[in-house]
């Protein structure tokens, strides 16, 4: 049987992060039991509370059963940009943190949008 990971797609433009995608699951307890899963859950929806709440910007965005996406619009300002860029950035390396703590537990991948 192949080992549970969540995998990390971070969208980026001109060497900005502009979106991203998160789907599968830790496999590190059973489900609605799994902390992995719950801290991975916790930080990707403070990036998007963060992008859509606390800097405003009316981003396309999904949560469901601890999958994630956010999908930035095409008329940011220049400053809306790098605010959500910064959001995101951070959110890879909260994740970046647990992946070091429970090794493969996360897959990160860039692609260039």
């Amino acid at each position: 049987m192949a080992k549970e990971m969540v995998k990390l797609t971070v969208f980026q433009s001109e060497g900005r992060s502009c979106g991203f995608e998160l789907w599968g699951h830790a496999g590190h307890g059973d489900k609605g039991y799994d902390l992995v899963c719950a801290a991975i859950s916790s930080i990707t929806q403070t990036a998007i509370l963060g992008v859509t709440e606390v800097v405003g910007i009316k981003a396309g965005f999904s949560l469901e059963d601890g999958d994630a996406c956010l999908t930035l619009p095409k008329d940011m300002t220049d400053r809306e940009a790098e605010n959500a860029a910064l959001l995101i950035d951070t959110m890879q390396k909260g994740l970046e943190s647990i992946e070091l703590s429970y090794p493969g537990t996360l897959k990160f991948h860039h692609r260039e949008v």
